[in-house]
Parts: structure tokens; C-alpha cells; sequence
């Protein structure tokens, strides 16, 4: 089955109609509408809650999907973010920039996936400027909705004959077939998505059985956050409407027909980070 390719190299992708800035939305894991308001964690306008149903974290109100493209573009909020921790953390912050070479010990890069990702079609969602490397015989096809890093995305995909859509992702993923992926990578993803049960059920049904996905999510429930409060690095804000923990993203994933499996789990409790494969039943 083939992917439903966008028209030409300029089309800007599929247009969102999804919503206004500063939506009050329910909890995006139960649907329950019973927050509790996290102040110690809430950044001006933007409330942090915690479902009184199933205590997933939350951000109250959204940016919309629609902002999202231009005005809270991820290249555009990254640099605030950058400075919002130089002034929160000035020295740990300075520290960490200077030495992000400490990514790549031990032979690989902190953006390589190919080890589980060696051949056919692979979707990364949110795929930013499209810098994951893949393994050499793989097709690289991206959802990407900043319209400024989808137009590089897409061409370094096209290169390699695949190609990217601009769009969110619940709109672009429509872009694709039943069963058409081998693999679906959401690196530094899924915290972003204002609709992650909706998108998980999506890419179980573009991915063939038994195929994987490789997940890497801020975590919530590591030591660091409970020390460092509100200056801790996974908070981002608007960019990060989820916040998971190992339990929390558990149960999503299960609740979508996923296979869970955490690949750092020894360390979990000391890492900002939870990586995980995903595994779709034969």
C-alpha cells in the first residue's frame, strides 16, 4: 500500500482548522474534567494540573494547533526556553549548552535511532528539521508541524524517497495507509501532543504488526524533578502539554494495544528522560 503523497515539493502541507489559542482542555489521558492546579509548577498564564481521576500531569490551557505553526514554532520557543533557564539556573544551564558534546560518548549520537530501525518505511512524528538517522536501507517519512523546519525535513526525506507533511500530527498521519510503516519514532515528541491517546491509536493503525516504535518522553517522575521543582529541564512551557511517568505513559500506551517496555529502566529513577519500545501484536 502507498502513502498518499502531497502534491508537489511547495505545498505547505495540510492546513489545521483545530482550535484558538488558550483552550481549557479535559485530561488528554481519561477525559475527565477534574484538575487540580499544580501553582508551584504553573508559569504565568500557562496552569499546570494533575487529574484527580488518574493523576496525570497536565497543561490546562493550550496554545492551539494552529499557533503552534508560526508563533509558538518550536525553534521560535526554544531560544525563550534557553533563556528562561539561564535566568532560573544560570551556571547549570551555561554548563550544559558548552558541554552537549557529552551526548555523543561512547560512539552515538543522542539523535540515532537506526539501531532499531535498520530497513523500510519509518515515520517520525514531529520530526523537527528530519536530523534522525536511520539505517541506510530505510525510507524516512516525517509529520512536522513548525512550517519552518517541515520545508527542511522535507527535503532531506525526498533525497531519500520519502518525504515530509506539514501539518499536526493527527491531521498529516491521515496522510498514510493501513499496516504502511515498519517503524514510527516520537523522540521528544509525544510531551508536545495535545491529543497523545488520539495519536497513539493512529500510529497503531499505520503500523504493520508486530512492527516497533521507539518513544523517548521527559520524566516526571525522576529524582531530579522532585529536587529541582520548577526550575527542573523537562518543563517547557507552552511546548510541553504532557508530562509522563512511567506509570502514566504505561497505561496510555497499553489502553492504545501497545506492548510497553522502558530500555532504561535501571536508571529510570536518575534520568530526565523514559526511552521505550513500543511493540504492536502480530
Amino acid at each position: 500500500m502507498l502513502a498518499m503523497e502531497p502534491p508537489n515539493d511547495n505545498t505547505p502541507g495540510v492546513k489545521s482548522s483545530v482550535s484558538p489559542v488558550d483552550i481549557e482542555q479535559d485530561c488528554p489521558a481519561c477525559g475527565l474534567n477534574k484538575p487540580r492546579e499544580l501553582p508551584n509548577y504553573s508559569e504565568g498564564k500557562w496552569k499546570m494540573v494533575q487529574c484527580s481521576g488518574c493523576d496525570f500531569i497536565y497543561l490546562r490551557n493550550l496554545p492551539g494547533y494552529d499557533a503552534l505553526e508560526d508563533e509558538f514554532a518550536w525553534e521560535k520557543t526554544s531560544d525563550l526556553e534557553n533563556l528562561r533557564r539561564l535566568q532560573l539556573r544560570p551556571l547549570s544551564a551555561r554548563l550544559s549548552r558548552i558541554t552537549r558534546w557529552r551526548l555523543g560518548l561512547f560512539g552515538r549520537s543522542f539523535n540515532n535511532v537506526d539501531k532499531y530501525f535498520q530497513a523500510g518505511n519509518i515515520l517520525d512524528i514531529g520530526c523537527g528539521a528530519g536530523s534522525l538517522k536511520f539505517g541506510t536501507h530505510a525510507i524516512p517519512y516525517g509529520i512536522e508541524v513548525s512550517r519552518s523546519l517541515h520545508a527542511i525535513a522535507d527535503k532531506n526525506m525526498r533525497e531519500k524517497g520519502g518525504y515530509a507533511v506539514q501539518a499536526p500530527a493527527l491531521v498529516g498521519i491521515k496522510n498514510f495507509e493501513d499496516n504502511f510503516f515498519d517503524g514510527v519514532v516520537m523522540f521528544s515528541y509525544l510531551e508536545h501532543e495535545q491529543n497523545p491517546a488520539m495519536i497513539l491509536s493512529e500510529v497503531m493503525r499505520v503500523l504493520k504488526p508486530g512492527s516497533r516504535v521507539y518513544l523517548r518522553v521527559p520524566n516526571y517522575g525522576s529524582i531530579n524533578r522532585r529536587i529541582m521543582g520548577k526550575k527542573w529541564c523537562g518543563f517547557r512551557y507552552p511546548d510541553h502539554t504532557n508530562y509522563f511517568t512511567r506509570k502514566t505513559l504505561k497505561r496510555m500506551v497499553n489502553n492504545a494495544g501497545f506492548d510497553f517496555l522502558v530500555l532504561n529502566s535501571l536508571t529510570l529513577a536518575f534520568d530526565d528522560n523514559i526511552n521505550a519500545l513500543l511493540a504492536k501484536p502480530e
